[in-house]
């Protein structure tokens, strides 16, 4: 799959359901999760290291959130060995238009994308 694909905006509205019943429930879930979960709803082509999924992920964190002040709702993926974020989501978060501070860390982020879940 590829950004310009015509199912690639359901693909972000998948992922992001499926990141917000995880966050409801005050559970991570690991990239490969993801990108087994999309695949079960038709979404095949997304692997779960590098290309499409950094993209996808970018996307979700900027779901309803043009201006990114919300919690970055993809805090909550992480690598199955170290069950943390990946680089690249730390470089994400210090760039437009999340502009996340120096004293920022993932933990917090993903404490506020719990939060944020569990009222609603």
């Amino acid at each position: 799959m590829r950004i310009k694909d015509p199912k690639y905006p359901a693909a972000v509205e998948a992922a992001v359901e499926i990141l917000r019943k995880r966050a409801r429930q005050g559970q991570t879930i690991t990239y490969g999760d993801l990108s087994a979960e999309l695949a079960a709803q038709g979404f095949d082509s997304i692997p779960p290291h590098r290309g499409i999924m950094t993209y996808l992920l970018r996307d979700v964190c900027l779901y309803s959130n043009e201006d990114g002040r919300a919690p970055m709702l993809s805090a909550i993926v992480v690598n199955k060995a170290s069950r943390e974020p990946s680089d690249q989501f730390s470089s994400l978060a210090r760039s437009l238009p999340f502009s996340r501070s120096v004293n920022w860390s993932w933990r917090d982020e993903q404490q506020k994308v719990f939060a944020q879940y569990r009222e609603e």
